[in-house]
Formats: C-alpha cells, sequence, structure tokens
C-alpha cells in the first residue's frame, strides 16, 4: 500500500510538473505563445471494448511559432511514443510542404484525450493538416474529418479501424470524412458471443465494408485523399502548387566539378590496371572483368556521367588492391608480419585523411557539402580499419582493409570538389547538427515502433538496420566536431527509417520512385536558383538513376531532395558567388526513373544505401568463393 501511494505521489507531481512547464510554454511573452492563435483540427481513433471496436472523435489543437526547433507534445493522460513521433513527422512534412525552416521554429501539439487510446500513426496527417494550417494562415472548414498516417513523402498511410472511426465522426455532425488511398473498402472482424447449453464461444466473421456505402447511410460524403496536398485542399479551400520539376538535372558547373575527379579516378585506376595484369599470376578471369568495368567507366565518362564513371573505377581500385595484396600475401615469406605490415600502412592513410580533414578546417567550414562527406567517409575508413580486427580469415581481413584504404582515398577526392569560398558559423553548424541527430533518432525510433505493431518488419528490416548504422556514425561524428558529416548522416538515417514507413503496405513503388525523382530536381532547381550548386545533392541523384532496387533509389532520390534543402538551409546566400552558377539544367540523358516493377521483393536487398557506400568486392566473389574452399 505504501509503494502504491509513493508510486501515485510521484504521478500526481509529475502530472503537476507538466501542468506547470505546459503553462509557462504557452504563456512566455518571449515566446509569443497564445494557443488562441493555433488551429484546432478533430483527430479520430478507434479503440476495443468488452462490446467491441468503437470510435472516438477527439481535439487537438497545433500552434507553430519562431523559435529553436523544439516539438512540444502534451496530452492527458500520457499517451504510446508512436504519437511522440507521428507529431514529429507531422512538423517536417508541414515545414517541407510550406518552405519553413524546421530548425528555427518551434510546434506545440495538445491533444485532448479522454482515456489512453489514441495511437499516433492515424492522427498524423490531420497533425500535419493543421500545422500547415497554422503556418499559412488558413481557417479549417467546419464538419470535415480525417483519418490517416502522414508518410514523409507526403503520401498519406493505411489505418484501421476505420469503419467505427466513421460513426463516430457521423454522431459529431461530420459533412465530409477523408480516408487514406486505398481504403474506400475495408475489412473488419465482427466478434459474436454464442452460447450453446453451458459453453460460451466467441466467433469470428469477417465483413467486407464499402466506407462510400455506410457513409450515405450515416449523411456523411466520403472520399480518399492521396496526398496531403490533396486533404490540405479539402480541409481549407486551399490549394497547394507542386512545382514543377525541371526536365534535366546535371548544371555545367556539377559536370565542370565533376569531370577532373572521374578523369584523374579514372587514369588512377587504369595504372593500377596495368600493375595487376604485370604483378600477379591469380585470378586472370577475375582481371578480365575489372578490364571490362574500366570500358564502362570510361563509356560512363565519355557519356558525362561523372560521378558514375568515378564510382565504377572505385570498384576497380578497390577489387585491384585487394588482388595485389593476396598476391603479396600469398607469396610473403613470413604471412603474418605481412599481414601486420598491411594493417599499419592503412593506418597510415587513415591517419593522413583525418588530418587532411581537420587542416582543410583551420580556416573554418568551406562548403557543407565536400567537408560533410569528407568527414563521413573518414569515419567509415576507421570503423573499416577496427572491423578488420574482427575479422576471421586472411581473405576477409585483407578485404576489409582495402575497403578502409580505398574510402580513406575517397576523403581526398571529396575535398577537392570543394567549390566556394564561404565559410559556415561552427556554431550555427553544431546547433544544427545535434538538432538533426536528435531529429533522426526519433524518426528512427518511431519507425521501428509503427512497424513492429502492424507486423511488416518483412522486407523493411534492412532499411531500418542502415538507419541504425547511419545514425550511430552520426553521433560519433557529431561527438568528434564532425559537424557538417554529422548532419548528413543524421539525413540519411532520417530517409532510410522514413522510406521504409512510406513503404508500410505499399505495392505501387513506381509512383513513389517518380515522385521522388521529381520532388529531388524541383529542390536541386530551387538550391541553384539561390546561387548555389549541391554537387552532394546531384550526385546523390546521378547515384539514384543507376541503381536497380527499388527502395534504393527511394531513398537516394529523396536523399538528394534533403540534401539540397539542407545545403540551402546551411549556406548564407549573400555570401556565395552567382557569377559561375548555371541556372540552366542540362537535358537528362537517360529516361528517369528507370522503370521498375511495381511490387517490392520481399527482401529487397538494400545493403548499404548512401552513395557510394561500396560493400563487398565486384567482380572477385568468385575468387573469394574459392579462396574460402
Amino acid at each position: 500500500m505504501s509503494f502504491q501511494h509513493n508510486r501515485d505521489t510521484l504521478s500526481n507531481s509529475m502530472r503537476l510538473l507538466l501542468a506547470i512547464s505546459l503553462f509557462i510554454l504557452l504563456t512566455t511573452p518571449t515566446s509569443a505563445i497564445n494557443i488562441e492563435e493555433g488551429v484546432t483540427i478533430p483527430i479520430m481513433a478507434a479503440y476495443s471494448t468488452m462490446e467491441g471496436e468503437t470510435g472516438v472523435l477527439l481535439n487537438a489543437t497545433v500552434i507553430v511559432t519562431e523559435g529553436n526547433g523544439h516539438v512540444f507534445v502534451d496530452t492527458q493522460p500520457y499517451t504510446q511514443v508512436d504519437l511522440q513521433g507521428s507529431a514529429r513527422m507531422a512538423t517536417l512534412v508541414a515545414s517541407d510542404i510550406t518552405g519553413i525552416d524546421p530548425t528555427k521554429h518551434d510546434f506545440y501539439f495538445i491533444i485532448e484525450v479522454t482515456s489512453p487510446i489514441i495511437s499516433g500513426p492515424s492522427a498524423g496527417a490531420a497533425l500535419t493538416i493543421a500545422a500547415i494550417a497554422d503556418i499559412e494562415d488558413w481557417q479549417l472548414i467546419d464538419g470535415v474529418v480525417m483519418t490517416g498516417m502522414i508518410n514523409p513523402d507526403g503520401s498519406i498511410g493505411p489505418v484501421g479501424g476505420i469503419p467505427y472511426k466513421l460513426d463516430a465522426a457521423a454522431q459529431h455532425g461530420t459533412s465530409l470524412f477523408i480516408v487514406p488511398e486505398g481504403q474506400m473498402n475495408v475489412v473488419i472482424i465482427k466478434s459474436t458471443i454464442v452460447r450453446k447449453g453451458a459453453f460460451v464461444a466467441v466467433e469470428d466473421k469477417t465483413i467486407e465494408v464499402d466506407l462510400f456505402e455506410r457513409g450515405k447511410e450515416l449523411d456523411v460524403e466520403v472520399v480518399e485523399a492521396i496526398t496531403i496536398e490533396d486533404a490540405v485542399e479539402l480541409f481549407t479551400g486551399h490549394e497547394i502548387h507542386r512545382s514543377e520539376p525541371p526536365i534535366g538535372v546535371w548544371s555545367a558547373e556539377y559536370l565542370d566539378v565533376l569531370r577532373p575527379l572521374g578523369r584523374n579516378v579514372l587514369d588512377e585506376a587504369n595504372q593500377l590496371y596495368l600493375v595487376a595484369v604485370n604483378e600477379t599470376t591469380l585470378f586472370p578471369n577475375t582481371l578480365d572483368i575489372q578490364k571490362g568495368l574500366l570500358d564502362k567507366a570510361q563509356e560512363q565518362y565519355g557519356e558525362q556521367q561523372y560521378y558514375g564513371a568515378t564510382n565504377t573505377a572505385l570498384m576497380v581500385m578497390n577489387n585491384l588492391k585487394f588482388i595485389l595484396w593476396w598476391e603479396e600475401y600469398t607469396n610473403a615469406t613470413d604471412q603474418d608480419e605481412y599481414l601486420n605490415y598491411l594493417y599499419q600502412t592503412v593506418s597510415l592513410e587513415v591517419n593522413h585523411s583525418r588530418r587532411e580533414v581537420e587542416r582543410f578546417k583551420d580556416d573554418g567550414v568551406k562548403d557543407v557539402d565536400g567537408v560533410g562527406a569528407a568527414e563521413i567517409r573518414v569515419v567509415m575508413a576507421e570503423q573499416l580499419l577496427e572491423d578488420a580486427r574482427s575479422t576471421e580469415t586472411e581473405v576477409d581481413y585483407i578485404e576489409t582493409l582495402a575497403l578502409a584504404s580505398m574510402r580513406a582515398e575517397t576523403v581526398l577526392w571529396w575535398l577537392s570538389l570543394v567549390n566556394t569560398d564561404h565559410t559556415t558559423d561552427g556554431d550555427m553548424l553544431k546547433d544544427r547538427a545535434g538538432w538533426y541527430v536528435g531529429t533522426a533518432s526519433s524518426v528512427v525510433t518511431y519507425a521501428r515502433t509503427i512497424i513492429s505493431e502492424s507486423d511488416s518488419m518483412h522486407g523493411l528490416s534492412g532499411l531500418l538496420d542502415e538507419a541504425d548504422v547511419s545514425l550511430d556514425r552520426a553521433m560519433i561524428e557529431y561527438e568528434r566536431g564532425y559537424y557538417s558529416g554529422s548532419i548528413y548522416d543524421s539525413l540519411l538515417a532520417y530517409v532510410q527509417a522514413s522510406t521504409a514507413i512510406s513503404l508500410m503496405g505499399y505495392s505501387d513503388v513506381g509512383t513513389k520512385i517518380q515522385r521522388g525523382a521529381n520532388d529531388a530536381r524541383v529542390s536541386i532547381e530551387e538550391s541553384r536558383n539561390a546561387g548555389i550548386e549541391p554537387v552532394l545533392a546531384v550526385s546523390a541523384y546521378e547515384y539514384a538513376d543507376s541503381l536497380e532496387s527499388p527502395s534504393q533509389q527511394i531513398v537516394e532520390y529523396n536523399y538528394a531532395r534533403v540534401l539540397a534543402k539542407t545545403t540551402l538551409q546551411l549556406t548564407t546566400v549573400s555570401n556565395v558567388s552567382h557569377s559561375d552558377v548555371s541556372v540552366t539544367p542540362i537535358p537528362l540523358k537517360t529516361v528517369s526513373p528507370t522503370p521498375t516493377p511495381t511490387q517490392i521483393p520481399a527482401e529487397d536487398g538494400l545493403d548499404v544505401p548512401g552513395f557510394p557506400i561500396l560493400i563487398g568486392i565486384l567482380g572477385v566473389f568468385a575468387v573469394m568463393i574459392l579462396l574460402r574452399k
């Protein structure tokens, strides 16, 4: 009894503190928060009772003010973690739609909860609409209610319990009920208690519900919404115009920046190939494969696909390093001593790359794109170097060291791409990095929660695992002071996790790929119009074009979009020279996006998204198998 009393006392104290904190947040003059200035929107929930499932209509008030990127969620009583994640997702989508910087605004979500029954996903779209309406100062139309999850790409995701939510909405005078695309007809399980003598049994019966017809019976019009733009127009009468994507994405400046890098890497790969041909006796078939890859890289270079050519040449160099090192290991008198020598050699390369990054930043961060990419690759190289220590075979050991060596070399390549003298404020980068790491962490947690609860892990676990890897690396970079790299790895983690969310139960992947490509081109064009050439974003777009995996393409197109937007936000436009920027993109050289299957394979094989994270040693897989035998 004493324990229960103490726990209740503590619980009441915490609630009092929460109430006081919220009161302060809502009344502090410096924040200019006024609850009357917010937008109140109805939200729907469904829950189970002894009599079966039922729906309930609640209210949520959303307030958006200038601030520091905080997201405050107040419910009484406390609800599940997915509501916290859903609110944060709503802020990101609303910011994206309206064009505001989420790190310079605070979002308040005050939700009326009569009992702890509401979960976050089904309220996500409504919360996003309210945030957009408050930002734009638009009024909501009375009698409109919706249910649906908000996906990171702005599409409306499926939810459950819709018939019961429709019934509850009708009881409160709703005239228009909005549901996610594809959920006009849903299946529900109706349980009936059957008594047979002294025995009681529960019989479940599957029933298909036509929501349009059910709505007519309740005097409620039921419509579907595909995107948040559709829903906003139904709620406010205001149309959100999506910018038309430009035809092309490669600008003259981008090509000028990547051309010398592609040429240098190709030349280096060709020279290493000649060395391998003259100095190795093993794997002649594998060397032939490398020659074919070099020819492909040269072809890409001739077609001005400089990033693609660089990637292909990088694979060849990686493969050739392994072949050369394995031959040296095989011929070494003391093989253990050779392996130790090899480790020390790669360690020196990694340390040199680390010092080059630090030296490059002595006068401040010039070009967050190039510096961020370089910082990420330093950490990758260090992690690979450490991974080599735990490998079980000599093959894996040398393979991992070759990857670490090449990753260290790419650090210098990215630093060579810096094309501006503009210096970004270090304190601002640190603040932004902290915000992005926190946001990515919330989104990754939210993704795991709702995907696991919906039994949709199959085929999406790879994306979530990669999001964890990217987020862990972002945290390492933040602790080290690699704030540009931390920002971009946090963005990658966010994109990987949010892509997993958007693919839950989704079959029309081709549409998502096309929309992702279009949105990326729009964001890249916006950056160029501001006088900034987003090299990192265009590289991600080019990498997406080369991929075959549908989920990989979606990740990379979305990554290109957020990279372009973030680079624009991080750069002070007034300090950037506009004289050399080509705002007229060069037409696409290939049809984009590449046609893809409309169904996601059960295991899509998104090994390591993010450009270009090259794992394994392509072209020497046969050698690996033979050596392991």
